[in-house]
């Protein structure tokens, strides 16, 4: 429902400096228009705010201004102009070493940047569905006359989505990149490049890039440049000059290549020149730091994008020390990948690292200290501890609000998480109540067509759906899924997850036939979208498994929960919250199989994994429990199954409280024990204690809590009967 933020840092390198004073400048940003620059205007009337000097009023008409430095290093605290926002908000908040460059501010309206924005983002839509339509075109005409055999034909199609599958976040990326660049601040030949990959004419791109010669042959040159310099200490200085040069030369067409890649959606190709990027200088922080992002959001390679975020951190730890923004920035990446990995502890401990940074150098209300409460809060719901989480939520809350006001996309992001946590405790009625109001903003906001509008639709359904109102929740979710399939096409993750979340309605519905056609048409998606090995995949093969597991198909279900199985454990290891799940599931259908020995196998290695990863009072580690308790039921070994049944319900009123439908559920599984044991006195206290939890949350309505009514009734009958 929600994911960590990634912060996003922008380090100014500074080689030199010529005198005590520093020239300044704010503007707007250049542009390219019909080919031709045009340079952005000055903003005279703009006030920045230096620490330890008074504010600095630009009174030039072209927007320049200049400062004394007298100890190398200064502080911009703001940068401010009325009715002007910042194009990027951290250049106005840390510290700098003084260049005889002059340091630029670019700023906009609000309702130019999102114009500049929303253009893009439709553009880049619009070409990449011609693209995706024209092969497709060329593909059906080489069946047609038999050029291609119809299996070909299929692997072909499959190819080109694999090639276009369209992603939100990088379409949005790129839009907000090129929305804020500041076409004055580039030579003519980059002006040129980027305005070509802007207008999505890739072609011309390549061509202008490749009139600079062969870049593979000159990295290679560059690289055993590096090593003549090792060689040639005479010639130190000025072979380290001519080197630098080439770098900076070479890095800037190697990230040209991978925009051009990425915007194709050929993700290999793309991290590739980011990798050869990366390789010309080794301690480049930022670059580190690109190049393990687009490895963790695209490629899932969490280990290697691990690897990558700690040299960046070590890098940036040497040169700035332990308190920096942008050390924080390393910490909060280091935790964002643990997450994903289901390494919460550690997630939790660079997360809250960050914090202490952010809070210490910024004070308690800036935005990044707003992002960074959210994260923790994110990583104390994976782990269970909602209490924590819903306060550090709440602390996020609060600061957005006071810095941005009511009506804003951060606080409307707040609002679905603190959602989140009331929905997973069971508390529906206060879950629905912040998803509405995330709901609210997002469409004031955005309008009614926007990927935030369909999450909120997704989420409502989602509480309408433990509800066991599954009318409203199919209504919701089809409500995501129409949003989702008019902002990017067929073959999308968010698509994909709406098919997934209408067949889990219609398979608690019993509907199984319709429940399996929407889990398998989330799974050719996310297959298109992201290959075989990938943790959604693995989700819709559990999910189809699930399916074939109630009807009764245990070999098909084997087969689809073992594939779930394998992929989670090449993507995250051994030891994960997935991989305890899939033992779980392999666990209970070895249960309904009779097959009590594995069963009982399985349970217990899912509980060993839950309790390293989240010690004794989880959710999942009851579940496990559960889960052990009922293979020992069916056995009609009622001693331990009511030992293993009493230790998943302490913990789950331990994590929530006396009203929640797990702690229902767990009444109902020791209520079963004594009905079983002819102890009905006790059976009944269980069961009515079930009963009263589902009244209250589920209603008297749910199937759930018309089953329990059944059995006390048929309990009371036994006590009469005795009497």
């Amino acid at each position: 429902m929600k994911r960590i933020l990634s912060l996003v840092f922008v380090l100014v390198s500074v080689f030199c400096y010529a005198d005590s004073v520093q020239q300044g400048c704010v503007k707007t940003r250049g542009r390219m228009i019909n080919g031709k620059h045009v340079p952005g205007e000055g903003l005279p009337g703009s006030i920045v705010s230096i620490k330890d000097r008074t504010a600095i009023g630009v009174k030039n008409n072209n927007g320049t201004f200049s400062f004394p430095v007298t100890d190398n290093q200064f502080r911009v605290d703001s940068v401010k102009k009325k009715d002007y926002v910042l194009l990027d908000a951290d250049v106005a908040s840390k510290t700098y070493t003084h260049t005889a460059d002059t340091l630029f501010f670019v700023m906009e309206t609000p309702e130019q940047l999102w114009e500049d924005r929303y253009s893009a983002e439709r553009r880049f839509r619009d070409e990449l569905s011609i693209k995706l339509k024209a092969r497709e075109r060329e593909v059906d005409s080489l069946l047609k006359i038999n050029k291609i055999s119809q299996e070909e034909y299929r692997q072909s199609i499959q190819k080109i989505h694999d090639e276009y599958d369209s992603n939100d976040k990088l379409v949005r990326d790129m839009a907000e990149r090129y929305s804020k660049l500041d076409y004055d601040q580039m030579d003519e030949f980059y002006r040129q490049v980027s305005y070509c990959i802007e207008k999505c004419e890739f072609i011309k791109a390549d061509s202008l890039l490749k009139t600079r010669g062969n870049l593979q042959a000159q990295i290679e040159s560059a690289l055993q440049t590096g090593q003549l310099i090792d060689q040639k200490k005479a010639e130190l200085s000025k072979a380290e000059s001519v080197h630098q040069h080439d770098i900076d030369e070479l890095a800037k067409r190697c990230y040209s290549y991978f925009e051009n890649f990425k915007m194709q959606y050929q993700n290999d190709s793309a991290a590739y020149y980011l990798e050869q990027r990366v390789k010309l200088d080794t301690t480049n922080a930022q670059w580190l730091d690109e190049y393990a992002d687009f490895l963790q959001e695209y490629l899932a390679q969490y280990d290697k994008a691990l690897e990558y975020y700690q040299q960046s951190l070590a890098i940036r730890k040497q040169v700035f020390g332990e308190s920096h923004p942008d050390v924080a920035h390393s910490y909060n990446n280091i935790g964002g990948v643990s997450y994903a990995e289901g390494d919460y502890a550690r997630a939790l401990e660079y997360c809250q690292k960050s914090l202490e940074i952010d809070k210490r150098i910024f004070g308690e209300v800036h935005p990044n200290v707003a992002t960074s409460y959210n994260n923790v809060g994110g990583i104390y719901e994976a782990q269970g501890e909602y209490v924590r989480a819903l306060e550090h939520h709440q602390q996020s809350l609060a600061i957005r609000k006071q810095v941005f006001g009511e009506s804003h996309p951060d606080v409307a992001h707040s609002y679905n998480n603190i959602g989140s946590v009331y929905h997973v405790q069971g508390d529906y009625a206060h879950a629905l109540v912040y998803y509405q109001q995330s709901l609210a903003i997002w469409k004031q906001v955005y309008g009614d067509f926007h990927p935030d509008v369909a999450l909120s639709f997704s989420n409502i359904g989602n509480i309408y759906y433990a509800q066991g109102e599954y009318v409203r929740a199919l209504e919701y979710h089809q409500q995501s899924l129409a949003i989702r399939k008019q902002i990017f096409g067929e073959s999308h993750p968010s698509v994909a997850n709406s098919y997934n979340n209408i067949g889990y309605v219609y398979d608690a519905q019993g509907d199984y036939a319709r429940a399996l056609e929407y889990y398998q048409q989330s799974l050719v998606i996310r297959k298109q979208v992201y290959g075989e090995s990938h943790p959604g995949v693995a989700t819709s093969y559990n999910n189809i498994g699930s399916v074939y597991h109630v009807q009764g198909d245990y070999a098909h279900a084997l087969e689809y929960y073992k594939q779930s199985f394998a992929i989670w454990k090449q993507v995250y290891g051994e030891y994960h919250p997935n991989i305890a799940t899939s033992y779980g599931n392999i666990g209970v259908l070895y249960n309904a199989q009779g097959d009590y020995t594995r069963a009982l196998e399985y349970h217990q290695q899912s509980l060993v994994i839950r309790k390293q990863l989240f010690g004794e009072s989880h959710p999942d580690v009851a579940l496990s429990y559960n889960n052990i308790g009922s293979v020992y039921d069916v056995q009609g070994n009622y001693t331990c199954a009511l030992e293993y049944y009493q230790q998943a319900l302490t913990i789950l009123k331990q994590v929530y409280g006396e009203y929640h439908p797990y702690v229902a559920t767990s009444y109902n599984n020791i209520g079963g024990i004594y009905d079983a044991q002819g102890d009905y006195t006790r059976a009944l206290y269980y069961y009515q204690q079930s009963l009263d939890i589902r009244m209250q949350v589920l209603g008297s309505e749910h199937p759930k809590t018309k089953n329990i009514q059944k059995k006390i009734e048929t309990i009371m009958q036994k006590l009469n009967e005795e009497k």
